[in-house]
Formats: C-alpha cells, sequence, structure tokens
C-alpha cells in the first residue's frame, strides 16, 4: 500500500503535465456570428448586448402596417411597428415607426421627444420582402433613460 499511494501521484502528475498546451498552438478561429438567414433576420445591440431571436421570429402585414416581432433566448423581445414602407429616411417615434424593446428587466420604447431613425433600404411587393435597418434613443418610460439601439432587419412577411 505505501508504494501504490506515491506511484498513483507520480502518474497523475505525469499525465496533467502531458496535458499542458503547446506554445505552438495557433489560436482557435472564432465561428462568425450569425444572427438568423436572408428574409428571416432580426438584429440589434440594445444595453450592451446582441439580441437575435432564438425562440420565435415573425413578420405580418395588416392594414399597411409592417410588425416584426422576435423573442430571444433569454427572454428579450422587439417588436417594430413599421408605417413607413418605401425605400426612404424615416423617424421612429411613438407615433409613427414604433420600437418596443422588452428585457427581463424593463421595457423600453420609442417616443416622440426623442426619435430614433429608420431605413428602408427595400421593399419587394412581390416578395412580400422588406429590408432595413434602425438606430437611435428608446426611452424607458419609468425612469426616463434613453439608451441607443441599433439594429436590422431582412424579413419576408405574411399578408
Amino acid at each position: 500500500m505505501h508504494r501504490t499511494l506515491p506511484s498513483l501521484l507520480i502518474l497523475a502528475l505525469t499525465l496533467l503535465a502531458s496535458c499542458k498546451k503547446d506554445d505552438d498552438d495557433p489560436a482557435p478561429t472564432p465561428l462568425p456570428v450569425a444572427c438568423g438567414i436572408a428574409g428571416a433576420r432580426l438584429q440589434a445591440d440594445f444595453l450592451g448586448e446582441a439580441f437575435c431571436p432564438g425562440v420565435s421570429l415573425f413578420a405580418d402585414n395588416a392594414a399597411g402596417v409592417i410588425t416584426i416581432n422576435g423573442v430571444s433566448l433569454s427572454g428579450s423581445t422587439l417588436t417594430l411597428e413599421l408605417d413607413s414602407l418605401a425605400p426612404g429616411n424615416y423617424a421612429i417615434t411613438q407615433d409613427a415607426n414604433h420600437i418596443l424593446f422588452t428585457t427581463i428587466t424593463g421595457a423600453f420604447e420609442s417616443s416622440n421627444t426623442a426619435p430614433a431613425s429608420l431605413t428602408i433600404v427595400s421593399h419587394d411587393l412581390a416578395a412580400n420582402r422588406i429590408q432595413g435597418s434602425f438606430t437611435g434613443p428608446l426611452m424607458d418610460p419609468l425612469t426616463g433613460a434613453t439608451p441607443t439601439v441599433s439594429g436590422s432587419f431582412d424579413m419576408i412577411y405574411l399578408e
């Protein structure tokens, strides 16, 4: 028994030393960041985190307003209600082109006092596909804080 314990200790130390990483090993190549696919993409940066819907993503056109909604694995939601549908630049306010972003800690929305901006890059009516981007402040109605959101979308919507 006296010989077995030191032998096991030496064996364990030898195995640990052999698992040491070689300095010559190249660093692993990071995987590309992808959020969705063409025609089904909604992504944003908000409060220092990247938003990418992993639970649910949909878009529909009802009465000339396209609604895009996504739910992330962390439970955050992002909803865009787009009134301006032709290619161009538009204001995002509480009354038009509204954004609502919810997190576990609160809700944030576009406001009339500090509009964000919307760019519709393309809108293919035959394919029901809209692409664009958005950026600007969203207001916390409880605290008045206005963190900035920026993101993009490429969605095929239902009518």
